[in-house]
């Protein structure tokens, strides 16, 4: 276990579910089955419920949801709240690979974005770069900047799938212009499962003196994430997705340059105390502090369960959705195949059936939960496994798919 995670169970009276945990799941690998079955019964999921969007929000463990009750049963009981930020700062640094101190916690990646947005100084006339594939979160907040300051925002259109990254970056390279202030980017698209070449866009924007902004409310939790290497100015996250922490725990992280300059959105005690650097963006006023409990709690369960098995795991079951998927009629993939440019998520149609038709069948059949990309246009079904699914409800689904197909 490393330093930080250590330094998180110390933090808290963890529940007996994790130390358990731990010790079930002591020395199994990633390919036992077994190792899944304990980890399936470590979450609250009824047992007929195939649930398959967690690109929405995670299914919480056990372990998170009496972190968050137990944490809110201690105030009531009028004992101090409080949250230890070095300790929640350091649990996130060692998953994000990233200086602690670049760190704040808004409540999602939504808050984190209009944080970034509102606190540049962008002047009428400048322009922001984004794609055809940025989820309302990570959209909105420039389309009110471009309005309320008069600036211009560009959405680029992406080759669905691309062929390799190359290709990606040449769309950005290609749309710059003299009024480039900011690149902003998925790392991950919540569209299609695409993993972005963030680090040559953010090269690309830093050599041109353009502002790298990072969505990344995807991949912490499902893959590995190293911010110290992708270096972008910001990087937005939402643990509630992948990393199955509760809703309302949000993950900000601001590059060494930018936490003096960055103007706070929400002004409170200290926001103008530089020295405070990020942790200025966490005076809030009062919120609701059982959240950082039970994301403390799935850090620690992220952690307890091994983040190598966790990727292993999610990469083995999307790619027998994309396999299965491949091999059925009328199914079209909309996602990039392998894992250089695909993780977690498998969008698709099936011809002559609306998704959103589709997901009612699946839903009526087997209590299957998934998401329908309506957004631009696409009507792709998303389909987004993680640890508490297993192959036998992979097969479950894709042969509902192919019954579908055949009708």
């Amino acid at each position: 276990m490393t330093e930080a995670a250590a330094a998180v169970t110390a933090g808290l009276m963890w529940p007996r579910t994790l130390d358990a945990l731990a010790r079930d799941t002591d020395g199994l690998a990633a390919a036992d089955e077994e190792l899944w079955r304990i980890v399936r019964a470590a979450f609250p999921i009824p047992a007929d419920r195939i649930y398959l969007n967690v690109g929405t929000l995670g299914a919480q463990p056990q372990a998170v949801v009496d972190a968050v009750i137990e944490h809110t049963r201690r105030v009531a009981m009028t004992y101090p709240p409080g949250v230890d930020w070095a300790v929640l700062n350091a649990a996130m640094a060692d998953v994000l690979h990233c200086d602690p101190a670049g760190l704040a916690f808004p409540r999602n990646t939504t808050e984190s974005m209009n944080f970034i947005a509102n606190g540049l100084d962008l002047q009428a006339g400048d322009e922001i770069l984004t794609t055809l594939h940025e989820h309302i979160g990570g959209l909105c907040c420039w389309q009110l900047a471009a309005a309320r300051r008069h600036l211009t925002l560009r959405q680029l259109a992406l080759p669905i799938p691309p062929h390799d990254a190359a290709e990606v970056v040449d769309v950005f390279r290609r749309a710059i212009t003299s009024n480039t202030r900011v690149i902003s980017i998925s790392h991950l698209t919540f569209s299609n499962g695409l993993v972005m070449p963030a680090r040559e866009i953010v090269e690309l924007a830093r050599s041109r003196g353009i502002i790298s902004v990072v969505d990344g409310a995807h991949p912490p939790g499902l893959m590995y994430v190293d911010i110290n290497a992708l270096d972008p100015d910001f990087y937005a996250s939402s643990p509630h997705k992948w990393l199955l922490a509760p809703q309302g725990s949000g993950t900000l992280y601001i590059r060494r340059e930018w936490r003096t300059r960055l103007w706070p959105t929400l002004a409170s005690g200290g926001w103008d105390d530089l020295a405070l650097g990020a942790m200025r963006f966490n005076h809030l006023g009062s919120f609701d502090e059982s959240r950082m409990a039970g994301l403390l709690a799935a850090l620690r369960f992220h952690q307890v369960v091994g983040p190598d098995r966790v990727y292993t795991r999610i990469r083995e079951l999307r790619q027998q959705l994309f396999d299965g998927l491949s091999t059925i009629p009328r199914v079209q993939i909309m996602s990039p195949r392998g894992d250089v440019l695909g993780a977690g998520m498998i969008s698709f149609k099936l011809e002559g059936i609306e998704s959103l038709e589709l997901q009612r069948r699946l839903a009526r059949a087997a209590n299957v939960r998934t998401r329908v990309i309506g957004e631009y246009k696409y009507d792709w079904l998303r389909l987004s496994p993680h640890i508490y699914n297993s192959p036998a409800e992979i097969a479950r689904v894709i042969s509902l798919i192919k019954a579908e197909a055949a009708t």
